[in-house]
């Protein structure tokens, strides 16, 4: 072999076993998750309403097709990568049962229930946060409750803790 070919063969070889993993998906095309991140809690059917962290936020209570009771829920949170899984929660300031199911999870992606905002992620569409412990408006209206979310990576993926965050809101009817 000559001496040029000498020299390259174990360039190569070495370049094979040195190459880039192929990215997760905690980092294909994001930033490596913080060891913290940030997580805000909203309602809006149509768009982001932010809930006053003061607890002055009136969030409506909607009477579903089917008969049933939610509120709209909305996340916003950074240091965390698009495969996760959110949790609502929602109970009565008094530390009551709460109104909806705690271990109901919403798995969301990229590009199915989330976006990119930033360098973070979003829901870019109304999350139902279904009241299943209440039989009628009387229930919770006029009633302050704790609103709840916690966010946290999609089994396998846990590089970071899950984010919470709570917010007490005051539960409306205007229509």
């Amino acid at each position: 072999m000559n001496r040029p070919l000498r020299l390259l063969v174990p360039v190569l070889l070495a370049s094979l076993g040195c190459s880039p993993a192929p990215p997760s998906v905690n980092d294909a095309g994001t930033d490596a998750p913080s060891p913290s991140g940030t997580v805000d809690l909203g309602t809006g059917q149509l768009s982001w309403e932010p809930l006053d962290p003061a607890g002055g936020t009136r969030v409506e209570l909607i009477h579903g097709p089917q008969g049933g009771y939610h509120l709209f829920g909305r996340v916003r949170y950074t240091g965390v990568g698009p495969d996760v899984y959110v949790r609502f929660r929602v109970t009565p300031v008094d530390g009551a049962s709460p109104l909806n199911d705690p271990a109901e999870r919403i798995h969301l992606i990229e590009g199915r229930g989330l976006a990119r905002v930033g360098n973070g992620w979003e829901t870019p569409n109304a999350q139902l946060v279904v009241l299943v412990n209440i039989q009628t408006p009387s229930a919770v209206v006029g009633r302050r409750v704790r609103f709840e979310v916690s966010v946290a990576p999609s089994p396998g993926l846990e590089t970071t803790p899950a984010l919470r965050v709570s917010r007490e809101v005051l539960v409306v009817d205007d229509t």
